[in-house]
């Protein structure tokens, strides 16, 4: 009697541990949920939406920031300017491009304790292009109608019977009221997880521009809006630093149908 209840308890151990190990590896085999939500979330928009590629490619072209430069261990960004360079540039309202013409001063950065490179156009330069196909002249462009463009806004810009939209998405933190160095009072919104959508009247789906987690003090600003590579489509130039010790700008060329986005920025931060 006591051998056979001996038994049974020896089995029931035996069965209970073979059905906790089974659970065990069911749960192994389980994703995480938490990792794979995030990574959805940083790697996808929508199902509505693409990405245009976020980084620009060299290979394919670089734009110039045109002002001072911290040099840091000797590494000049200053050198990759050459003849082959253009600027954009705006006189009397019009907008030209034009072969770079500029000059390198030589500086100390107080803030930093780091010795700079200035660049100074002889022009008002909006910034310096070195992309292939570029040619000098006047450049068409469109009149800026809002240059930021808040979430749960949009902008459209019509050009050779083509219509733009942008489109902004994001959280609204706070907001106030700030007055300019003219004295005009204008709305400021503090906002994070931004998006900037953009869709054409080509037929290809809404495209994101660009993302950005948390701007601090600062927000996109649309600065340009015309065609560079004259191509009959539009190009944009954002302002789009992420806090205010950053200059950042964007350019979307359109490129016959295959946009392509190219970055550039500096941090002046002490």
């Amino acid at each position: 009697m006591n051998i056979s209840i001996n038994i049974s308890l020896i089995l029931g151990l035996f069965f209970l541990q073979a059905c906790t190990n089974s659970s065990t590896k069911q749960h192994s085999n389980l994703p995480d949920t938490a990792n794979t939500s995030d990574s959805l979330a940083l790697s996808t928009s929508d199902s509505t939406t693409s990405f245009v590629s976020p980084k620009s490619d060299s290979s394919r072209g670089q734009i110039f920031l045109v002002r001072s430069y911290r040099i840091w261990e000797k590494n000049d960004p200053t050198t990759v300017l050459n003849k082959e360079w253009y600027d954009l540039y705006e006189e009397n309202g019009q907008y030209y491009l034009d072969k770079a013409d500029y000059e390198v001063k030589d500086g100390f950065d107080d803030c930093a304790q780091v010795a700079t490179k200035s660049v100074e156009s002889r022009r008002n330069s909006l910034l310096f292009l070195k992309l292939k196909g570029l040619k000098a002249g006047a450049v068409e462009h469109v009149k800026i109608s809002h240059s930021e463009v808040w979430p749960k806004e949009s902008v459209a810009y019509s050009f050779n019977n083509q219509k733009i939209e942008l489109k902004g998405s994001g959280t609204i933190k706070s907001t106030e009221v700030q007055t300019d160095e003219n004295g005009h009072e204008k709305v400021f919104h503090e906002v994070a997880n931004y998006r900037l959508n953009y869709s054409a009247t080509n037929g290809n789906k809404e495209k994101t521009l660009f993302q950005v987690d948390q701007y601090d003090h600062v927000f996109m600003k649309t600065l340009f809006v015309g065609d560079i590579d004259r191509d009959g489509a539009l190009d944009f130039i954002f302002s789009n630093p992420r806090n205010y010790e950053e200059e950042a700008l964007l350019l979307l060329l359109s490129n016959h149908g295959n946009p392509l986005i190219f970055d550039a920025e500096e941090q002046f931060d002490c």
